[in-house]
């Protein structure tokens, strides 16, 4: 029975172990999630590129036409850490690196296409032309940078100008309808040829994705050199030596008709000698367009001339202070002349000089100190002459070399105030694509540019400007081209002030934070240095002040008014009223008013009052005209050849303003600008020069005619130089003649004594 039971239990047992195989494992089986079972990943790569590679578990798969895989996996756990996306060459010019997943990439086990995204880089080569279309030689440049829009730079120099090169060509972003690929950009920041770049910062600009052959157009110009003689202006010298940027020196040789052709001379600033012919002092020129440079040499003509003058009139003087003298050459003269036409023999000749010589002296005798002039006669003499060759030779306008010339008669500055100019530096070389009817003399620049900002600056100090009021707020491009500014300024001696743009580009108003981060920002940057200081301390104008309350600017601004003077720009009397206990003074901005049919001056005269009457500084507006209808204005102030300025200098003035603030220098999109332009030249900043009593014309510094360096040297420097040895022969003279009239004469001498060798005298 044991053995019976012990069979049974072992049969039901079994039966168990069958029943849980075939019911209960399945079950367990079918449990399993999706994730763990195998499937295929759809992935679509962004942007959508044939030949990329995808590596999973040891399956490979490439991308299709349309950019996209399926690849086989085993299951979709921790399938982000699995997929390998190598760097992959999927052309010729062109490889792809795994930029990232939009989601999770196990998402897929549901079906879902998952987006994969890719930065791709390009192969781009690069070759040079001039501005006629010619090929420029690659081993003429020496050095290149070129600079992405998202901040790579490539400093490219010797064999490296001249091989391919990789750069980035897109990269992904996350969008709200998934990822999108951005194409980036470059631009040229610098072409060095020679040691000076031939390029304007940032205004070529190339696209990898659309070309892969980039034509880089280097500014070269025609440039004619030829030298003449101070005085006879006739064609002297052998050649030129041309000193470069970078130190070389190259000797060119005049041609047959007097000139030394360069059909290809980088822009720059060069020094120039002329060698051969007489004395040259070297002089820097700026090449910046096709001209032609005379050049001004001493020659040996001119040296001779100045000597024979110089004496010519140190013997003048001794004659004129000696009339006896004079008498006896006019006397010997004619002796000499009868005697040669009479052929007379020599003995009766003696005998007749003798004989006048000795009523000469009789007479002279008899004269005593009557012959004499008063001894101060012969210094003023020798002063009036000095004084007559240093105006002469010194030549007009020398202060404002580069950038102007003096006017015959400039009368007196009438603005004891500061003159103060806002100033944009937000120009890319895509501004000047939009909404723009005119466009500068100085080419369509791009703000980043120090050596823009140095003729601006030289520009406007020649037209009587004390300094800028730039538009700035904290964003690292605005703040990096500030501090350029400010180290042109600092080495110009020249001003700046801050209008902070507190609008968004809709005209919203930036929130307090924002605005109280950004004037801090600057506080701690700049409040003690002493480009900004106007008024002592820095002069920050709050764009959009006038939207808030009183109490809302004193909680923005509270923490820097000890450091910054800030203005606010309220646009009628109410607003100066309601805000001005929570601000140091306002600034209007008041552009499209025409002062010539409106109420300029009332309006502006009663803010005044109301600013002054708290103590504030008050800046006051002044424009040449207004034309927005391009950017959504409604209306146009035309500039009526200056009156429209003279007019609103006017209003400005009668406010008694604590400065003149002129709008603007730069702003080309409102066209208020008085910067030197296509459509309007120089008129309106020389108009404000006249009105500011700068007697100079403003031109554009970009002529080679004038050195870079803002003063002539060569004329001016020789005319010292004249100056200075006509003061060394004469000033030996002139006291020597002083004493010798100083002595008396007695008047007793035998009548045959006192004249013998009587020339000795001079």
């Amino acid at each position: 029975m044991d053995v019976t039971r012990r069979i049974a239990r072992a049969v039901v047992l079994s039966l168990f172990a069958a029943v849980l195989t075939v019911v209960v494992l399945p079950t367990a089986a079918a449990a399993r999630p999706a994730s763990a079972q195998p499937g295929t990943l759809h992935l679509q790569t962004v942007p959508p590129l044939p030949g990329v590679v995808v590596k999973v578990d040891g399956e490979v798969a490439t991308s299709d036409t349309k950019g996209r895989i399926r690849v086989h996996v085993r299951n979709f756990i921790d399938l982000n850490k699995r997929v390998v996306v190598p760097e992959t060459r999927i052309s010729r010019d062109r490889k792809v690196v795994f930029d990232r997943f939009r989601g999770n990439a196990d998402a897929g086990v549901r079906g879902k296409v998952v987006e994969l995204g890719l930065r791709t880089a390009r192969l781009v080569s690069w070759s040079f032309i001039d501005r006629f279309g010619n090929t420029v030689p690659v081993d003429r440049v020496t050095a290149m940078r070129l600079r992405s829009n998202t901040g790579e730079i490539h400093d490219l120099s010797g064999a490296e100008l001249a091989q391919p090169r990789w750069v980035s060509e897109s990269r992904t972003q996350q969008g709200p309808q998934g990822l999108a690929s951005k194409q980036l950009y470059y631009v040229v920041d610098s072409a060095m040829v020679d040691g000076t770049s031939v390029v304007n910062r940032a205004g070529q600009r190339f696209v990898p994705w659309e070309q892969q052959a980039w034509v880089v157009q280097l500014l070269f110009f025609r440039v004619s050199f030829s030298a003449t003689d101070m005085f006879f202006t006739q064609q002297v010298g052998d050649g030129i030596e041309l000193t470069r940027a970078d130190g070389g020196v190259q000797r060119l040789p005049f041609g047959r008709d007097g000139t030394a052709l360069v059909p290809d001379l980088p822009r720059g600033t060069y020094t120039i000698t002329v060698f051969g012919g007489g004395v040259s002092f070297g002089r820097p020129v700026s090449i910046s367009k096709d001209q032609e440079v005379t050049l001004t040499v001493i020659s040996p003509a001119d040296l001779t001339l100045v000597t024979v003058a110089v004496l010519v009139v140190a013997v003048g003087l001794v004659l004129l202070g000696r009339p006896h003298l004079l008498g006896r050459l006019r006397r010997a003269g004619s002796v000499l002349m009868a005697v040669t036409r009479a052929r007379r023999p020599r003995s009766r000749h003696r005998r007749r000089l003798r004989t006048e010589s000795a009523a000469a002296r009789q007479q002279q005798v008899q004269a005593g100190d009557d012959r004499r002039p008063a001894p101060a006669r012969g210094g003023v003499a020798l002063l009036l002459l000095l004084a007559a060759l240093a105006i002469a030779l010194l030549p007009p306008g020398t202060a404002h070399a580069e950038v102007g010339h003096r006017r015959d008669a400039p009368h007196p500055s009438v603005a004891p105030v500061p003159v103060l100019a806002y100033y944009y530096i937000w120009f890319n070389p895509t501004s000047w694509n939009r909404a723009k009817i005119d466009y500068p003399l100085l080419g369509r620049y791009s703000s980043d540019d120090a050596e823009i900002m140095r003729r601006h600056v030289r520009m406007a100090k020649t037209a009587g400007i004390n300094g800028f009021l730039v538009s700035w707020k904290h964003t690292p491009q605005l703040d990096e081209r500030l501090a350029k500014l400010v180290e042109v300024a600092r080495e110009e001696k020249f001003r700046l002030g801050i209008v902070y743009q507190g609008l968004d580009f809709s005209r919203t108003p930036l929130a307090f934070d924002t605005v109280r981060t950004d004037l801090s920002f600057f506080a701690t940057r700049y409040a003690t240095d002493p480009v900004f200081d106007i008024f002592g301390r820095p002069v920050v104008i709050w764009t959009g002040s006038d939207r808030f309350t009183a109490e809302q600017i004193k909680e923005t601004v509270g923490g820097v008014r000890g450091k910054l003077l800030v203005l606010g720009n309220a646009k009628s009397l109410e607003d100066v009223e309601s805000s001005q206990a929570a601000l140091d003074g306002q600034a209007y901005y008041w552009s499209s008013v025409d002062p010539v049919t409106g109420t300029t001056g009332r309006k502006l005269a009663a803010m005044a009052q109301a600013v002054h009457r708290r103590g504030g500084l008050w800046i006051a507006p002044v424009t040449p005209g207004f034309d927005a209808r391009l950017v959504g204005g409604k209306r146009e102030v035309p500039r009526r050849a200056g009156d429209t300025l003279r007019a609103s200098f006017a209003a400005a003035r009668l406010s008694q303003p604590d400065a003149l603030g002129v709008i603007s220098w730069n702003e080309f999109s409102e066209n208020t600008h008085i910067e030197p332009s296509e459509r309007f030249g120089a008129a309106d900043i020389n108009v404000l020069a006249d009105l500011l009593g700068v007697g100079v014309d403003v031109d554009v510094p970009v002529d080679s005619s004038e050195p870079g360096d803002g003063a002539h040297w060569g004329l001016s420097a020789w005319g010292a130089l004249l100056v200075a040895g006509a003061a060394v022969v004469l000033l030996p003279l002139g006291v020597a003649f002083q004493r010798r009239r100083s002595t008396p004469a007695p008047r007793d001498r035998p009548s045959g004594a006192g004249t013998e060798g009587s020339f000795a005298d001079l």
